[in-house]
């Protein structure tokens, strides 16, 4: 049985579920929305009362005590209704407002946890500002539609209801007429709005290809600052501006047609004709015309906004609705239903039978049935040749992926039934690049527990050999270190790095490359360092480097996804060909480099 379809679209009902999450705001609003429409009903009465009460002195020339105090005290109300307007409408339009920033604020909040719960594949498949431009552009337009909804069009409709009452009261006749070009209308306006939905979605790709290559640019700001020819990198964003920016003005001279369209005019005029011929056949007298005429700017008021606001509404909304789209994506890795409940772990790993390759990749599996086991406290090292599947088997133990094939577990236990917030407590990882944020150092090592107190920061910094760099710091620990840690080298980096995760105090330790883009003498700091960390702990090593691995209790030897060699270094040297080639260049490699002269 299909489900109905509903009248609201989803994003409407978003907007107006985390709106009326503000209760006592909201009852406020409608007060005031009711007093100011009610004060705006009043105002075309008024009018009436006016200019009849002024007909009727002038015809018959001299006017009495009464009608003077008619006119006195019309004037007057007028006057406390104007007033009662402007402060309803500024009270009104700060609660809007504050609706409408909490409501964004929520909406970025949760959109920022989803981003971080988001599948680590899909993160990779993506550019990496695509999600947090979809993001932010949910906030900004959750704030617009707040306003246009709670501000302009409730207070429009309300409007609208309210006139129609009283001008079917008033003539039913000149309602009939006013209200007549409404139906064609809206279904004009609603027709333009589906013919152009896809073509909206079009641009609003090419304004996030546009962000997107900004966001290359300053990220990689350091290849325009090493390289002439700033001509060239200006007219290559040029392309992406000029592309985005001619298709939105190409469609939004569409929408033109719909503004121009506006039956605003034809409706007064044939309004202003029927009343004419009403006030000369008696039937309503010159101010039921100018009330009449009042009332016409209310009803049509609501047509006047969807002209004025749907170019930039269609493209608000698309922006909501693809928020609510992530939303509702479907994770692979996700929470088990019932997580175990682990206290601790001693720290036993295993892989069994796994097998692991990329939906969108048709050549096959990135691993291949691997199984192998640590034991607590033991090390094991995975050595081979780019591509050969050694990050991969780090993604899959930090359960940043699931395997396609096979199990892996913790003490005995698959490592899907585990709550994924416990895989990141008992499991640490130091990586080739890792994050750092600008923030201080003190800060970036506190991700590792964020309730650690700052003499534990700086134990775990002591361990890990970082202490004695960052006291000659400006600030020492309080130096902010710059987006992406710029302002430290890559040996401080990581040694803020192996703190935080000294800091974490996981059961299981994975060192993707540590010390690879390090120099010598670096990487002796570093290990000094990585050695603190591994004290105890499971450890599983991924690294080119023979000094990195060599020491290693067990020696995985990996190629094309499949473990060809198994044992310590003495074993693998003799019965693993592949290893022995590897240990043999970099032997010729060192030797070589030795027997340069000085300065070569």
């Amino acid at each position: 049985m299909n489900e109905k379809k509903s009248a609201m679209p989803a994003y409407l009902k978003y907007i107006f579920a985390l709106a009326f999450k503000q209760k006592r705001r909201i009852r406020f609003l409608a007060i005031l929305l009711f007093v100011s429409v009610a004060a705006r009903l009043t105002e075309p009465y008024l009018y009436k009362v006016v200019v009849d009460t002024l007909t009727d002195g002038l015809v018959a020339r001299g006017f009495v005590s009464a009608q003077f105090t008619t006119l006195i005290v019309s004037v007057a109300i007028w006057f406390f209704l104007a007033v009662v307007v402007n402060t309803a409408s500024a009270q009104m339009s700060f609660l809007v407002w504050h609706i409408g920033i909490k409501s964004s604020e929520e909406i970025h909040l949760l959109g920022y946890r989803r981003l971080l719960k988001l599948d680590y594949e899909q993160h990779m498949a993506e550019h990496s500002s695509r999600y947090a431009k979809i993001v932010d552009d949910a906030d900004v337009s959750t704030w617009e539609m707040t306003n246009w909804w709670l501000g302009r069009f409730s207070s429009a409709i309300l409007g609208f209801l309210g006139m129609l009452v009283i001008a079917l009261i008033v003539s039913w006749q000149m309602t009939l007429i006013a209200v007549s070009v409404i139906p064609p209308t809206l279904w004009f306006i609603i027709r333009h709005v589906k013919k152009y939905e896809d073509e909206q979605r079009r641009v609003n790709k090419m304004w996030e290809e546009k962000h997107e290559h900004l966001a290359d640019q300053v990220a990689n700001i350091v290849t325009y600052k090493l390289n002439p020819h700033e001509n060239v990198f200006v007219k290559r964003h040029e392309v992406y501006s000029n592309n985005a920016t001619s298709a939105q003005l190409a469609l939004n001279k569409r929408w033109r047609l719909v503004e121009m369209l506006n039956p605003d005019a034809f409706a007064r005029f044939l309004v202003l004709g029927a009343g004419i011929f009403f006030v000369q056949n008696g039937a309503i007298t010159l101010g039921t015309l100018f009330m009449f005429m009042g009332l016409l700017n209310e009803i049509l008021t609501p047509l006047h906004l969807m002209g004025d606001i749907l170019p930039q509404y269609t493209r608000r909304a698309q922006h909501i609705e693809r928020l609510l789209g992530l939303f509702a994506q479907e994770d692979k890795v996700a929470n088990p239903a019932s997580p175990r409940n682990i206290l601790a772990v001693n720290g036993r790993v295993a892989f069994e039978h796994v097998s692991f390759s990329y939906p969108q990749e048709k050549s096959g599996f990135r691993i291949s049935d691997v199984s192998f086991g640590i034991e607590p406290g033991q090390t094991v090292a995975l050595v081979g040749h780019s591509g050969s599947g050694k990050t991969t088997i780090m993604t899959l133990l930090t359960r940043l992926s699931d395997p396609t094939h096979g199990r892996i577990t913790i003490d005995g236990i698959d490592l899907r039934e585990f709550d994924l917030e416990e895989i990141k407590k008992y499991v640490g990882t130091v990586l080739q690049e890792n994050a750092m944020y600008n923030e201080t150092i003190s800060a970036n090592i506190a991700y590792g527990d964020p309730a650690a107190t700052k003499e534990q920061i700086i134990r775990a910094a002591k361990q890990a050999h970082a202490d004695e760099f960052i006291r000659k710091l400006p600030k020492g620990y309080d130096t902010l270190i710059g987006e992406r840690g710029i302002r430290l080298s890559g040996g401080e980096k990581q040694r803020v790095a192996i703190a935080r995760a000294i800091l974490k105090d996981p059961r299981i330790v994975v060192l993707d490359e540590p010390t690879s883009a390090l120099d010598s003498i670096t990487e002796r700091k570093v290990q000094q360092g990585i050695n603190e960390l591994m004290k105890g702990r499971t450890t599983l090593i991924i690294a080119h480097r023979l000094s990195t691995v060599r020491n290693a209790d067990i020696i995985l030897v990996l190629e094309d996804g499949k473990i060809i060699g198994e044992g310590p270094h003495e074993k693998l040297v003799k019965t693993c060909p592949t290893y022995k080639t590897m240990v043999d260049l970099q032997v010729e490699g060192f030797l070589a480099d030795r027997s340069l002269p000085a300065g070569k």
